[in-house]
């Protein structure tokens, strides 16, 4: 399989990729504004806001939603059960599987620190319309839709490569 190719100009793609990561780092400070949550990371938040939207799910469908490997799953699923803000019991279909939940406290974490956020951003960008914002919600969207879509490509494609040294 291969990807289809774009088009557009090397240095506008740079640029993407520069803001992206100017992005990353900016979101990372401003979720460190005043730690709410010193037990749990960012990283793991995402994964239990993640998993309050697809509940009740497997750790390794979450992981592959997220475009992460298992190994990082488990460690944010075990920081988030610590806290208590989720809970596993087996799977009725697999019992090799555990079923993953919010916890009503996981529930209120959500809410309160997406109000804490949401009343942060909101002076930052005091003259930007819905029709802005809607726009820029839209565009990020389908950009992080599109990339996790090609993690699972690229994964899909070193799978189905013969390991160097075999045989085969």
């Amino acid at each position: 399989m291969q990807w289809p190719v774009n088009k557009a100009p090397t240095e506008l793609l740079g640029r993407l990729l520069d803001e992206l990561a100017r992005t990353s780092r900016l979101l990372r400070s401003f979720s460190h504004l005043d730690q709410t949550d010193p037990e749990v990371s960012n990283a793991s938040h995402h994964v239990l806001k993640t998993l309050d939207m697809r509940q009740p799910t497997h750790a390794a469908d979450l992981a592959s939603h997220l475009g992460i490997g298992t190994a990082a799953m488990s460690r944010h699923l075990a920081e988030l059960e610590q806290a208590g803000l989720l809970d596993k019991r087996p799977s009725d279909l697999d019992a090799r599987r555990q079923v993953l939940w919010v916890t009503e406290a996981g529930s209120d974490r959500l809410e309160a620190r997406a109000q804490l956020r949401i009343e942060r951003l909101r002076p930052l960008l005091p003259d930007w319309d819905n029709d802005r914002l809607t726009l820029i919600a839209d565009a990020l969207g389908e950009l992080n839709n599109s990339m996790i879509q090609g993690i699972h490509e690229h994964r899909e494609l070193q799978a189905e490569e013969p390991r160097s040294g075999s045989d085969g």
